[in-house]
């Protein structure tokens, strides 16, 4: 297939009005969850799962990224020199990152459906969102065709499409850097159950971006039973227990390299 913006938006099209299951599952979660050999995946937050099928279903999945997680993949368009400013014009097909509470992370990711000047709303189509503005922006029940302000968006990466197709040359137009591997961050010593210092919101984020907290349960600097029970999930799922424990809810330096690998790699 063509990799081109155009090929991208009908696969895209094809999915509008579908409708996660039960616990946030879809087909595109269940995708993901082949590529990387983890289940929970399928029953994770799917908006870039979405994006990221559309991707691999359109032949651009080498120039669209497969990814779970944004902000690693806006670090993979960052890395590739394909990354634009909120502010600038917006071709069809780029792949918008919003930031609703604006804290320089993004929250949430779409494709543009038409191209857009500066300034001007952008319209797109995105998964794991809501049909209106009443509804959850990054939490919601399927895929929807939207319009969306500049206010929100944190910014956004350009596939460099291949061939024809784009829309008044959408390609990144921009040799990519090679990518860098991974490097998780330094395990926090003392981090620990019942404890709150270190704080426990890192651990609290990757293990929401890997399914195993729920996405509403508000960030804690405690390591309460919330976070235990889906670090001992994540544990037992990895055979990272402890010898002699079928409950294990403390994280260690191998199980915090793998969690944040899974969720940022």
């Amino acid at each position: 297939m063509a990799s081109t913006a155009a090929a991208l938006l009908a696969e895209a099209k094809k999915w509008l009005g579908y409708k996660e299951g039960a616990n946030n599952h879809t087909q595109f979660g269940e995708w993901y969850a082949t590529l990387v050999k983890d289940k929970s995946f399928a029953y994770a937050s799917w908006c870039d799962e979405y994006v990221s099928y559309c991707g691999y279903a359109s032949g651009n999945a080498d120039i669209v990224g497969e990814f779970a997680y944004c902000p690693s993949h806006v670090n993979w368009f960052k890395n590739r020199g394909q990354w634009h400013r909120a502010t600038e014009a917006v071709k069809k097909g780029d792949i918008i990152f919003f930031d609703w509470n604006d804290d320089g992370v993004a929250d949430h990711v779409e494709i543009a459906r038409e191209d857009a000047a500066p300034g001007a709303t952008v319209a797109t189509i995105g998964g794991n969102t809501s049909s209106g503005r009443s509804g959850s922006q990054s939490n919601g029940d399927g895929v929807y065709a939207r319009v969306r302000y500049r206010s929100d968006i944190l910014g956004f990466g350009r596939p460099a499409y291949k061939s024809a197709g784009t829309s008044n040359g959408s390609g990144g137009g921009t040799k990519p850097a090679p990518t860098t591997k991974y490097t998780p961050p330094a395990f926090p010593k003392g981090l620990a159950p019942n404890h709150s210092t270190p704080s426990a919101k890192s651990l609290q984020k990757a293990l929401k971006a890997t399914g195993w907290m729920g996405k509403n349960v508000e960030l804690s600097d405690n390591y309460g039973p919330v976070t235990q029970k889906g670090v001992a999930g994540f544990n037992a799922k990895h055979g990272l227990n402890d010898a002699g424990k079928s409950y294990d809810p403390a994280i260690g330096p191998k199980g915090w390299a793998l969690l944040f690998t899974l969720a940022y790699g």
